[in-house]
C-alpha cells in the first residue's frame, strides 16, 4: 500500500529535540572515513562497476576517408583540366545527420554527386551510400580550401594600358574564396587591356581585363577595297575603335577620303571600291 506523506509528517527543520531538550541531528551521522578506508571503498566500488568493452569502430571514419578521396579526385581532375600547378587543399566535412550510430560498411561506400556540374571551388553536397543489406545512406556537405599561386599586379596599371610581363607577379591564395575568379598563368593576362586602373598587390581577375581591340582609333591599318572580284589595297587611318565585324570610319591615306569599312581581322578593314 502506498502511503502519501504530507508536510506535517516531516520535521520543520533538520533537527529535533532530545528528551533533555538539547538539539540533535535528525539524520544519522556517518562514521568518519579515513584515507585508508577511502582506498578500500573505492576498490570495492570498482569491482561492482561493469568493465567497459571496446566498441567496434563505427562508420564515421569510413565516411570521412571515402569523401576525402572523392573530393581529392575531383580537385585533381579540375587541376589537370585548368592547368593548375602545385595545388594544396584541405576540406571541412559536415554530415547532415549523425553518423555515429551507423555500422561500418563491409563493402566500399558509394559517393553520388547531387550537382550536375560540381566544382571543387564551391560547397559540395554528396550522398554517401552503403550498399550492404541492409545498408544505409546519409548526406554530407563539404567546403574545400584550395591554395593556388595566382597572378597579381606587381606595379600599378592605368586604365586602357596593355598588360605586360613586368606588370605581373605571383601570390598563393585560397582560391575557394576568390568569388570573382583568378588567373593562374601570366599568358592569360599578357596582351590584355586593363578595364580600369589596377593597383599593386591586387589579385588579377578576368573581369578586370578586356581583350585587345583589333583596331584602335588613330591606328594605321590596311584598307582593302573590292568590288566584283577586283580588289585594291591601300593604307588607312582608323577614326574609331572597333571589334571584328564592326563597321567604322576609315580615312584613305592615299585619297584623304573617309569611307565606311568593316573590320575583318586585327589591323585590316574591308570596303567597297568608291566610284
Amino acid at each position: 500500500m502506498l502511503r502519501h506523506y504530507g508536510a506535517s509528517d516531516f520535521p520543520r527543520s533538520g533537527r529535533r529535540q532530545s528528551k533533555r531538550g538539547n538539539p540533535v541531528s535528525a539524520f544519522r551521522k556517518e562514521p568518519e572515513l579515513r584515507p585508508g578506508h577511502l582506498l578500500v571503498a573505492l576498490s570495492m566500488v570498482a569491482t561492482l562497476l561493469p568493465v567497459p568493452v571496446a566498441a567496434e569502430a563505427g562508420a564515421r571514419q569510413q565516411i570521412e576517408t571515402a569523401v576525402s578521396a572523392h573530393v581529392g579526385a575531383l580537385i585533381a581532375e579540375t587541376a589537370h583540366k585548368e592547368g593548375w600547378r602545385e595545388v594544396r587543399h584541405n576540406l571541412t566535412m559536415t554530415p547532415l545527420s549523425n553518423p555515429d550510430g551507423l555500422p561500418r560498411c563491409s563493402t566500399p561506400l558509394e559517393i553520388v554527386q547531387t550537382s550536375a556540374r560540381p566544382s571543387p571551388l564551391d560547397r559540395l553536397r554528396l550522398d554517401v551510400r552503403c550498399p550492404d543489406t541492409p545498408g544505409w545512406s546519409l548526406t554530407v556537405s563539404t567546403q574545400q580550401n584550395i591554395a593556388l599561386a595566382v597572378q597579381t599586379v606587381a606595379t600599378s596599371v592605368d586604365r586602357g594600358q596593355t598588360i605586360e610581363a613586368r606588370h605581373l607577379t605571383e601570390e598563393t591564395i585560397n582560391v575557394s574564396r576568390a568569388q570573382r575568379g583568378f588567373l593562374t598563368s601570366a599568358d592569360q593576362a599578357i596582351g590584355m587591356v586593363a578595364k580600369r586602373r589596377l593597383r599593386a598587390g591586387q589579385v588579377l581577375t578576368p573581369n578586370l581585363l578586356d581583350a585587345p581591340l583589333p583596331v584602335r582609333k588613330g591606328q594605321q591599318i590596311r584598307l582593302v577595297a573590292q568590288d566584283q572580284g577586283v580588289a585594291a589595297t591601300t593604307l588607312g587611318e582608323a577614326l574609331a575603335d572597333g571589334h571584328v565585324g564592326e563597321t567604322i570610319k576609315v580615312r584613305n591615306l592615299a585619297s584623304n577620303k573617309v569611307v565606311d569599312a568593316r573590320i575583318v581581322e586585327p589591323g585590316i578593314a574591308s570596303t567597297l571600291i568608291q566610284p
